[in-house]
């Protein structure tokens, strides 16, 4: 049963339901504080009564200790004095909960180790976000806060209530909605790089019964590391300096009170996303500096028109009615349509002959509707609908090189060539290709292919660019052509030279090309143009789903629920890669990256889910708690790997035990423990098959066993002072299949045990009273371990990169001061203060081919200031 004792009434902003079902306290949550299970001591401290923060996790009003799940919440208050534009500024204080958004446009949710870190257009992330009561797909998830209520964050799989994609655990955002009473503010923060924020917000009655709510945003910052290339081909574009930001957001809302039992809300939203591309420093000794320093204060990226954007809107209507004190319903639709461009270098270097961009560019939308229909009684609490979705989505992934860049790859294979040539050769002369034919000839202890590379190496090979005067005519005289090519000239006998080389341009290279028959040789003329290879998928996905979920009180203390949805996904995919662009300049060469296809694929999937929860309350403020859930995510298929084949469904199952509670009138603790089962993992890795010229994300199927505990404690040590502790402990097991790594190392199927990460957040609040004003003082520390050399099949370039393998130490904090009024609020913040800096990821699309490596950072210490004037 709900426990209304921590439950106020609220304004007309909220649907007028009945207390026990419907409502939501706002005059708690504007109370919050920095914990997940925020509490606070009364305004009057007349009873120092603690007050807890109301979720809807279960899609059901209650107080945050009365949800027998692992939730955590993050309230207006703790998201502001963070200084938090997204979710990756408060998951630190949310356990077993991370958000990555280095491709702000790929922005990446992991909950208790699991994430879905994959561009696939066929795919879907593992964890679901939800954005007013709203499902959104991957390249819509990272939204900016403006005017938000609060973040909550549901662990293990939440299948029965929330379905689509919901395997390991649910993001819920909740914007602010309108209300009776008028409100506005601005604010403005400045702050390290040219940090420029300004927000504002108005709430306006519009009549008894009518009330609107619109809020702006812009968040604009320079860069952190200079960039130093100055490409000719950017002469006429924008250049960023790596890490400039330059987002905007808006959103209004109209609620109607229709009547005492129905209100109707629409709102409309709008994103507009145009900054630099993601942060590519290079590691590689062709790289700025030698790529010796990865947080040297400048790079060289050259990738031309280089950015990340993205154009969004949103409309949600929401309908709720109240047919009796016992049943009501709300209904929920909504279209979302989006368009994103992810240009970024990815080599890390301004070489010319090391060039290689990628672009990820999405044209997509998304039509969700959800009826949900709720029943409440003394004993009795249920919730049961159904929800449909209609996804159409269009992703272009382009591949850009140069053609210097394409001759260097032509080399690489051109270089296989030659020493396979050259081993046929020896192996004739030997009589056989053993390691005895070698030692009977070069003596005792000679091997086969170490005479091979001898005779390769002593004729000066391999050739690092076919474009070099004086590797092509060694090679040319190598391989025997050398006569043929100084007589067609008229020159029979003499050698060929490196100035004849220079001096007769694309001739040899022709020649080589019509020998060999192979039309990717080509001559140095061609510098500077652009070689473009594109795959072009489409999708229509359709997922529907019915559900269930009751709470039924078998005493006043004791509840079980029990739900179930069934859920099923239908996907028509394609593929279309065209062939190269250079195929225009150049007829007869071919791709070199994807093969030409043009394929079509469907499949489908269906899953029934469920959950049964026991709780047992000890008292109004102590629940303990034990629950088994399931939860399931479509398979789908691989965007840039055609294959009619879709890749499996992942499966979940967890176990789960936990306690929520106030202790001693002074600490609000949230424990649990949970064994949680993966089947089917979608993991994606960075993988070169043999014989490719180019590694290209895919995935794979693993299976993973995760055991862990979570911790969340608030202390209030004194009425002006509050303590926080967030932590956890798990420990992972991960049976992976075999694959190619970046590198074409085949790395075997294995199981590896990740041990316990050590990790954790803690907090102080501190309200000195002065006797003027408010003042508040937040400080956070937030320690990760660092367990990357855990990676199964890491490669040796990221093991040679130290800083990636350093722990997460942030600290950060604001203090702030307010009139009695608290119409004027003045702030000072700092984000990372003792200016730790870490490599967050090291890509290797590049390293097996070009040898190029490059790593993401984070942005060192940040400091600022901010004002608001509340009206």
């Amino acid at each position: 049963m709900l426990r209304t004792t921590f439950l106020k009434n609220i304004s007309n902003d909220q649907t007028k339901k009945n207390t026990s079902l419907n409502l939501v306290t706002k005059a708690i949550l504007a109370s919050m504080l920095a914990s997940p299970l925020s509490v606070l001591a009364e305004e009057d401290n007349k009873d120092n009564e603690i007050e807890v923060l109301t979720v809807t996790a279960q899609k059901r009003s209650q107080s945050i200790l009365d949800v027998p799940v692992t939730v955590s919440a993050v309230s207006e208050k703790t998201i502001d004095d963070a200084k938090a534009i997204g979710l990756s500024g408060i998951d630190k204080f949310i356990p077993g909960f991370k958000f990555y958004d280095a491709n702000a446009t790929q922005s990446v949710v992991e909950i208790r180790g699991i994430s879905s870190p994959n561009i696939s257009v066929g795919g879907d992330p593992s964890s679901a976000i939800f954005y007013d009561d709203v499902y959104m797909p991957s390249a819509a998830q990272n939204v900016i806060f403006s005017d938000t209520a609060r973040v909550e964050v549901l662990k293990g799989p939440q299948g029965t209530l929330f379905g689509r994609n919901a395997a390991m655990g649910v993001v819920n955002i909740v914007p602010n909605s309108p209300s009776a009473e008028f409100e506005s503010f601005l604010q403005g923060s400045w702050g390290t790089d040219n940090l420029q924020r300004y927000e504002g917000m108005v709430n306006v009655p519009i009549s008894d019964n009518v009330y609107m709510r619109a809020n702006w945003i812009t968040n604009k910052q320079d860069g952190f590391v200079e960039n130093v290339q100055d490409a000719e081909w950017n002469q006429s574009q924008k250049v960023w300096d790596l890490g400039a930001r330059n987002h905007d957001a808006a959103r209004i809302a109209f609620l109607w009170d229709i009547s005492e039992s129905t209100d109707f809300q629409f709102s409309f939203d709008w994103d507009d996303l145009d900054q630099a591309p993601p942060v590519a420093v290079g590691l590689s000794e062709f790289a700025y500096g030698g790529g010796k320093d990865p947080f040297a204060s400048k790079a060289a990226n050259d990738v031309f028109n280089g950015k990340e954007s993205r154009d969004m809107y949103g409309l949600i209507a929401k309908l709720n009615h109240d047919f009796n004190d016992e049943w009501s319903m709300k209904y929920i639709v909504s279209y979302r349509d989006w368009d994103t461009n992810n240009i970024e270098d990815s080599d890390g270097t301004g070489d010319r002959t090391r060039y290689f961009d990628t672009n990820t560019a999405y044209d997509s939308d998304i039509f969700y509707t959800e009826l949900q229909v709720n029943y409440t009684s003394d004993r009795v609490n249920l919730v049961t609908g159904f929800s449909f979705s209609k996804e159409n989505v269009k992703q272009r992934t382009d591949l850009n090189l140069t053609a210097d860049t394409a001759a260097r790859l032509t080399t690489g294979e051109l270089n296989n060539v030659i020493q396979g040539m050259m081993a046929q050769q020896l192996a004739a002369q030997l009589g056989g290709n053993t390691d005895a034919h070698a030692a009977a000839a070069f003596g005792e202890g000679a091997t086969f292919s170490g005479a091979v590379q001898q005779i390769y190496s002593d004729s000066g090979f391999p050739l690092d660019h076919i474009w070099n005067p004086a590797e092509w005519a060694g090679a040319l005289t190598a391989l025997g052509f050398a006569d043929d090519i100084m007589t067609a000239i008229g020159m029979p006998g003499q050698p060929l030279t490196a100035e004849i080389v220079q001096f007769s341009g694309d001739i040899t290279y022709d020649a080589v090309s019509q020998a060999l028959g192979i039309a990717e040789v080509f001559g140095p003329s061609h510098t500077g143009s652009w070689w473009q290879e594109s795959v072009h998928n489409q999708g229509s996905f359709t997922n529907w789903g019915v559900f269930a979920d009751v709470d039924f009180s078998i005493t006043d203390n004791w509840n079980v629920i029990a739900g179930l949805r069934y859920s099923n996904d239908d996907k028509d995919f394609s593929w279309f890669i065209p062939e190269t662009s250079f195929a225009a300049i150049r007829p007869g060469v071919s791709n070199i990256i994807f093969p030409v296809v043009d394929l079509k694929a469907s499949d489908s999937w269906d899953k029934v889910t469920g959950r049964l929860v026991t709780s047992y309350h000890f008292s109004n403020t102590d629940m303990i708690f034990a629950s088994y859930s399931t939860g399931y995510k479509s398979g789908g298929f691989d965007s840039l790997s055609p294959r009619v084949e879709a890749f499996q469904p992942e499966d979940t199952t967890n176990y789960e035990i936990g306690y929520k509670g106030i202790l001693f009138d002074k600490l609000v603790a949230n424990i649990s423990g949970y064994y949680l089962e993966l089947d089917n993992f979608q993991q994606t890795v960075e993988s070169r098959a043999p014989g490719a010229n180019q590694a290209v994300p895919i995935i794979v199927n693993e299976d993973r066993t995760i055991k862990g505990i979570e911790l969340e404690l608030r202390w209030n040590v004194t009425d002006n002072l509050t303590l926080g502790a967030v932590s956890e402990y798990r420990k992972t097991e991960i049976n992976s299949p075999e694959f190619y790594n970046a590198k074409s190392e085949l790395i075997s199927a294995q199981t590896t045990n990740l041990d316990p990460q050590t990790n954790y957040t803690l907090t102080l609040d501190w309200m000195p009273d002065f006797g003027m004003g408010h003042t508040n003082l937040h400080v956070d520390y937030a320690f990760v371990e660092n367990t990357n050399m855990d990676i199964p099949g890491l490669e040796d370039y990221k093991k040679a990169v130290p800083e990636f393998f350093r722990d997460t130490k942030n600290l950060s904090a604001r203090l702030s001061w307010a009139i009695e009024d608290e119409s004027l609020e003045l702030g000072l913040w700092g984000k990372n203060i003792t200016d730790e800096r870490r490599v967050l990821d090291v890509v290797g699309l590049t390293a097996g081919v070009l040898g190029t490596p490059f790593a993401k950072i984070n942005r060192g210490a940040e400091f600022g200031f901010d004002v608001k004037f509340s009206f």
